[in-house]
């Protein structure tokens, strides 16, 4: 799998959250601080350690897990995080240990969401919550734009989830206290028509920019897809979300005060 993850991969990652100006993660901080104010915190696929880092504000033990280790090197300097470097289900985590576990765009990565599910659920402590957002493959993006949906990210993207089957993994591994909605944040229409238009180049015998490698738009098209966005993009965001159709999934397990057997004795 770590072919399908390069440099290029991983620098237009790193540098799209790395020039945020930190409203990015505002939300995201938000809903956390309706559940919890403080203490321990895993982000799993922390990449560079920008939300992390949003998180560094006294009041929180910062930990992540980064695949790359180059890229979790740089979570470490960026957020002071103790990062573990490798596979999900090989970080060394005891139980009880977080009251915080987030991954974003994570799951749909995984080969083993299942498992992953069951170890968020060991590492987690009685109250303690996950919090997860993920491409929604019944959104209306995914339906208007196919094959081209940008959320299909192949090879990356092992897994798409609907609500409907994200809501039956979640019960499959006994998460009962969960809130599973679509959002209407989170659009990438933008990225899925650039795929309609590469195909149209290619078709023309040209060859287009890959994104990873693609420079910054000029003041020109910014404007245009400013425009786009604001007048197309968000009233049907909005209007799709009230369907379940929103583009992405939010997902909100709290874990029960009182362990259940299984994911109290659960040792991989």
């Amino acid at each position: 799998m770590g072919i399908h993850y390069s440099e290029d991969y991983h620098k237009a990652i790193t540098s799209t959250a790395e020039h945020n100006d930190g409203s990015r993660w505002q939300a995201h901080r938000a809903l956390i601080a309706r559940y919890k104010q403080g203490g321990v915190i895993l982000d799993i696929g922390c990449s560079s350690g920008s939300f992390l880092a949003s998180m560094n504000i006294g009041r929180w033990e910062l930990h992540g897990i980064e695949l790359d280790s180059g890229t979790a090197e740089r979570a470490k300097l960026t957020s002071g995080a103790d990062v573990f470097v490798g596979d999900i289900v090989d970080a060394p985590f005891l139980a009880n240990s977080f009251d915080v576990i987030t991954a974003f765009d994570v799951l749909e990565h995984t080969y083993q969401p299942r498992e992953v599910l069951e170890r968020v659920l060991y590492w987690l402590r009685p109250g303690g919550i996950f919090f997860a957002r993920l491409p929604n493959i019944d959104s209306w993006e995914a339906r208007m734009f196919r094959t081209f949906w940008y959320g299909l990210e192949l090879p990356r993207h092992l897994f798409h989830f609907s609500l409907r089957s994200m809501k039956y993994l979640v019960a499959e591994v006994g998460a009962s206290d969960s809130c599973i909605t679509a959002s209407w944040t989170g659009s990438h229409a933008g990225h899925s028509i650039r795929y309609v238009y590469e195909a149209f180049l290619l078709r023309l015998g040209l060859s287009p920019i890959p994104m990873a490698k693609a420079r910054r738009a000029n003041l020109a098209w910014r404007v245009v897809s400013k425009a786009f966005w604001l007048s197309l993009v968000v009233p049907l965001s909005h209007i799709a979300s009230a369907a379940n159709a929103g583009v992405v999934i939010e997902v909100i397990l709290t874990k029960p005060m009182t362990e259940s057997s299984e994911a109290a004795s659960y040792t991989g």
